[in-house]
């Protein structure tokens, strides 16, 4: 599948002083692979306070599993403070806890996400490996 970067709608929104330039990260993100039934399937990233927040969506029918939204931490490349390029989120989903560290490079979101169960037998720990793309559509 190709993916093409789409360019922002407009000038991001500046975050407080001091904090690293969020841009790159920031948009819904769809996964490449339209059937995953492991990891997410779409991850919404909008600013937050000093940093991010992200909405993530697993798989489940008709629609996707909403895991809700929560702040992530950001990481910036070494010697280059002033931009964030990937961050890490967790969620606790009932009977499962899911981790999803992801990085922005040549406009796709590579994503992790390791997900654990608490042992009731409702499924087995997984890790998937995931390609996204920005909707064409940016807030």
């Amino acid at each position: 599948m190709t993916t093409r970067p789409t360019a922002p709608s407009g000038p991001p929104a500046p975050g407080p002083p001091g904090t690293p330039d969020v841009s790159a990260l920031l948009g819904e993100w769809v996964n490449t692979d339209r059937h995953t039934t492991k990891g997410a399937r779409l991850l919404n990233v909008t600013r937050q306070d000093e940093g991010v927040c992200v909405r993530a969506f697993g798989a489940g029918r008709p629609q996707p599993g909403d895991w809700g939204a929560a702040p992530a931490v950001l990481y910036t490349p070494p010697g280059t403070p002033s931009v964030a390029w990937a961050f890490c989120v967790g969620y606790d989903i009932g009977a499962l806890r899911t981790v999803v560290c992801a990085y922005h490079k040549t406009g796709i979101l590579i994503a992790t996400t390791a997900t654990v169960f608490s042992g009731d037998g409702r499924g087995a720990d997984h890790w998937a490996r995931s390609f996204f793309h920005r909707t064409e559509a940016r807030a």
